[in-house]
């Protein structure tokens, strides 16, 4: 028989029902507030699920304001403004995408979403909804003033940017280089700094002994933005195509592998923390 799908609603915890009697959920109701993503906004609930929110200040009642629906992480593409000539933009290699989430589903328990799911910059709603967006292009960017402030707000609420260099003419650093000056620029006070191999996004769920594996490029290393006061990495950088490596067409078995693990690393590190 079809399991039936379980909506949460904003008076959960007010009638004092447990995760238990929730039809086995797995979340807590108290913690939807974890990640900060007030007013609106949206959360990694329970390590595995993902909803809609709508902050109630001040209520003693459950923090949603409309119906959660949970139990599913959405694997988002941003589209965001490309003003380069170079041909691999925001939207390339959509399959790749499209393969890690296959991967995810078969080689972990988390419930991922398979539908294909892009997310605009320039609509902070749209944002709001999609705490986890994955950010690739090859060449230089530039963003209007109105996605910069997204952006920085976007992390502030405790959003999370996976941002992988697809690797113009398949040996430069073009993305990864304005990506970190980029958010280097949007938080002075606290730029990004090299992730060292023994930190838990490496060795969360695989282990990678040596960092961030690389597909092509140069090898600068994965870098982080990490959130004063919790160490929590708001955003990673990783120069070397994880994504293509997704692909499965570009690169070895091996190395294809080794990018699909990463990637899922970065996403059981994103909905734990």
């Amino acid at each position: 028989m079809e399991r039936r799908r379980v909506h949460h609603r904003k008076n959960d915890v007010q009638e004092g029902r447990t995760a238990e009697r929730l039809a086995g959920a797995t979340e807590r109701i108290r913690e939807l507030s974890r990640r900060r993503f007030l007013g609106g906004s949206a959360a990694a609930i329970g390590g595995l699920a993902l909803g809609s929110l709508g902050m109630l200040r001040g209520a003693r009642r459950a923090l949603a304001d409309e119906a959660v629906k949970t139990g599913q992480f959405i694997f988002p593409r941003l589209h965001f403004t490309v003003y380069d000539k170079t041909p691999d933009v925001w939207n390339v290699h959509l399959w790749g995408d499209v393969n890690l989430r296959r991967e995810i589903r078969r080689l972990t328990n988390i419930n991922v979403s398979t539908e294909p799911k892009v997310v605009k910059l320039g609509d902070f709603d749209d944002m709001c909804r999609n705490p986890f967006v994955f950010m690739t292009s090859e060449g230089y960017f530039k963003l209007p003033d109105n996605e910069e402030r997204n952006l920085r707000e976007f992390l502030e609420r405790g959003g999370f940017v996976l941002a992988d260099d697809c690797v113009y003419l398949s040996k430069e650093d073009r993305f990864f280089k304005f990506y970190r000056d980029l958010i280097n620029r949007l938080f002075p006070d606290n730029k990004m700094r090299y992730i060292p191999h023994d930190h838990e996004i490496y060795h969360i769920f695989f282990d990678f002994k040596n960092g961030c594996p690389h597909m092509q490029g140069v090898p600068h290393g994965a870098w982080g933005l990490f959130e004063r006061g919790t160490g929590r990495i708001m955003t990673i950088a990783t120069p070397g195509d994880i994504h293509c490596g997704w692909c499965g067409t570009f690169f070895s078995k091996e190395k294809n592998l080794e990018a699909v693990k990463m990637g899922i690393n970065v996403v059981i590190y994103f909905l734990s923390h």
